[in-house]
């Protein structure tokens, strides 16, 4: 159980600093910009990982 929590944590952190970087991107670059939808994928497959660990 306690792994699982770790695990968790350092997701949400890397969720947060992931989502951060796909919003500066988004405003700098536009939302259909190639970097922005790169990133939002990366976004997407940690928010998948997060999903699978509940």
């Amino acid at each position: 159980m306690e792994n699982k929590q770790v695990t968790q944590e350092v997701l949400l952190e890397e969720i947060e600093r992931i989502r951060e970087i796909m919003i500066y991107t988004a405003l700098k670059e536009g939302l259909v910009s190639d970097n922005t939808v790169k990133v939002s994928q990366v976004l997407d497959r940690k928010l998948n990982e997060l999903e699978e660990i509940y």
